[in-house]
């Protein structure tokens, strides 16, 4: 089959290409918004758009379907989307509620036609939010939720069982390129902390570190982001212990062996769509111990993880609305993380358990075929109805 995408980046790449057998023709610059949204962001200072115009006459290859991440088409030909958070996905008006989004409301007809066949959300929190962005329009909400499938990415296995675990250290990895968002601070803290209360010695811990230190800002802080003072106490801590050892990034392979050879994952992340890290630290046998927010209950459940965390709002992530709560939230964190690591260090066997029950959550619930499978039973929905109701146009 002939899939049309416009982008070929990470998300697409976990998302949609996926299945060797169909071939991906990429309509990125066949799209007038590729050339329209630098000129509205740079000249105009609207905001970017996310949508697929097809320009007229252009394309040379013909795609049966088109399969989007977090666009919408608008065009006579079938398509569908994957999307993360909202569809539409409209970024935020000052003084404007997004429901009530002029660029939203544009949109839903589109999504709204029979052509768009389908929509995808990539977890249960993802329908949630689409769900509560419609709550105001009781038939648009019911219109958009006969389209949407609930389908969690594909995650290959690396390893088909846990590693036997090595008496001596206990090796901790941390991985998230946006250091401070990824909870890498509050990793820091735990241990750290742990240590100077003499609870556990350097000796017992090896803890890897994976993230750019100068990447400081925290969406989920809003307009409270942590000072100068407290970006040099994290990285005073990690270069005062020995057991921390950071480097910038790592390339994905290496990462994955990594991952193998470590005992416990950490990723007690303020804000996250989804956690692609987490299925990769389980699909090498180590188990995460993650916070709460958006999807990771749904793929770190008790058996294979620890979720951790604060109270969540009515889109399943953490509202900062003052340094005190941030700050609040923070040691809530820590204070977790401290409790399961002194866990782990009593009782070490626990991480074999989970690493195992890791791996089969991997193998039972983001196997690769049966992904295709499903996503293919999809598109021959949508190539069934395009015999029966051809477009009008070429576009």
């Amino acid at each position: 089959m002939k899939i049309g995408i416009t982008n070929n980046q990470y998300p697409e790449q976990r998302n949609i290409l996926v299945n060797p057998e169909n071939t991906y023709i990429n309509l990125k610059k066949r799209n007038i918004y590729y050339f329209m949204n630098p000129f509205r962001t740079r000249v105009l200072k609207k905001n970017k758009v996310f949508v697929f115009l097809p320009i007229p006459f252009l394309a040379t290859k013909k795609p049966d379907i088109l399969h989007l991440f977090n666009e919408v088409a608008i065009t006579r030909h079938k398509w569908l989307a994957t999307f993360e958070t909202e569809l539409p996905r409209v970024l935020p008006v000052a003084g404007v509620a997004k429901h009530e989004n002029t660029e939203l409301h544009r949109l839903i007809p589109h999504v709204l036609k029979d052509n768009c066949f389908g929509l995808i959300a990539i977890s249960e929190a993802t329908l949630n939010i689409q769900m509560k962005l419609f709550k105001h329009t009781p038939d648009i909400a019911k219109r958009m939720r006969e389209k949407t499938v609930v389908l969690h990415p594909p995650q290959p296995l690396f390893c088909q069982q846990k590693l036997p675990r090595p008496s001596g250290k206990l090796r901790l990895v941390f991985a998230g390129n946006e250091f401070y968002r990824k909870g890498g601070a509050e990793v820091v803290l735990a241990i750290s902390q742990l240590l100077e209360e003499k609870k556990i010695d350097e000796s017992q811990l090896d803890v890897q570190l994976i993230g750019e230190l100068s990447k400081r800002h925290n969406i989920a802080h809003r307009q409270y982001q942590d000072n100068e003072a407290f970006y040099r106490d994290i990285e005073n801590r990690i270069q005062r212990y020995s057991c921390f050892k950071h480097q910038s990034r790592m390339d994905n392979a290496a990462l994955m062996e990594l991952f193998r050879n470590s005992d416990l994952g950490l990723l007690p992340t303020w804000q996250e769509t989804y956690g692609f890290s987490v299925l990769e630290m389980q699909s090498n046998g180590c188990p995460v111990i993650t916070s709460n927010v958006r999807a990771l209950p749904e793929i770190n459940p008790p058996e294979a993880g620890w979720c951790i965390g604060g109270t969540l709002n009515d889109d399943r992530e953490y509202s900062i609305g003052s340094v005190a709560e941030r700050d609040q939230l923070r040691q809530a964190l820590v204070n977790a993380l401290k409790l399961v690591l002194l866990e782990i260090i009593e009782n070490p066997g626990i991480v074999q358990q989970k690493g195992e029950a890791a791996i089969t959550r991997i193998k039972e619930q983001h196997c690769p075929s049966r992904y295709i499978q499903q996503l293919n039973d999809i598109y021959q929905r949508g190539v069934t109805a395009f015999r029966l109701h051809p477009p009008q146009t070429a576009n």
